[in-house]
């Protein structure tokens, strides 16, 4: 697992960084200002690790008119949200990385979102955990704006295991999301849900291989590998 592997690919928010509560809130709340009310519960369900134009389409079927403006609206607030500072990382990510780090034949780490560059530039930057990953602008940071498919598409996945060289039956995935189950999946890798926002149970059904509560139900990473 992940002391058998040769990369291990991070979802960003609510893997690495701390964002879903506030995504949500502001998500359930930009719908309800266009005139489908709903709550943060309701967006957590749905709308959680969707592509951001998928949300905007479901939104509209509901409404029963196009709503573009809700992109700009919520990326507008998010962003000032964002930028207030405040976002921290998710626990135990930080200690995970080092004990990775730590391993004799550390496996190569990176990131891979459906969300913006710009967003994930800023909370990871927030969080003290660009670095990690050699920077904000690093080869090894993945956004599904640069290839233009998202979760659960495995067009992600497989891209950032080829960029770096490497098959995806040796790649385990960490995601809080049903999208992002389905992404590894289809994709031919181990795929280890972070049960969060979204139920452990709805992980385990759209294929994670593994469910923790916790990162640091990953730390004792057993033997570690010659």
């Amino acid at each position: 697992m992940l002391n058998d592997c040769d990369l291990v690919i991070f979802d960003c928010d609510g893997v690495l960084v701390d964002t879903e509560p506030l995504t949500s809130r502001l998500m359930a709340k930009c719908v309800t200002e266009l005139g489908w009310a709903i709550d943060q519960d309701y967006a957590v369900e749905h709308f959680k690790g969707r592509p951001l134009d998928e949300i905007c389409g479901r939104v509209g079927e509901h409404l029963g008119r196009a709503c573009p403006e809700l992109a700009e609206i919520y990326r507008e607030r998010m962003y000032a949200e964002m930028e207030a500072g405040g976002i921290g990382p998710i626990d135990g990510a930080a200690e995970l990385l080092d004990a990775l780090a730590a391993l004799p034949s550390p496996p190569k780490v990176c990131v891979a979102s459906n969300g913006p560059r710009r967003k994930m530039a800023i909370s990871m930057h927030s969080a003290g955990l660009a670095e990690r990953f050699g920077g904000l602008d690093s080869p090894l940071i993945f956004s599904a704006y640069d290839i233009g498919k998202s979760k659960p598409d495995p067009a992600l996945f497989l891209h950032a295991a080829a960029a770096l060289g490497v098959e995806p039956s040796r790649c385990v995935t960490l995601d809080d999301s049903e999208s992002g189950m389905e992404a590894a999946v289809a994709a031919g890798m181990y795929a280890i849900g972070v049960a969060g926002l979204t139920p452990p149970e709805k992980l385990a059904a759209h294929g994670a291989d593994m469910v923790v509560q916790s990162l640091r139900e990953l730390l004792p990473l057993g033997a570690a590998r010659a």
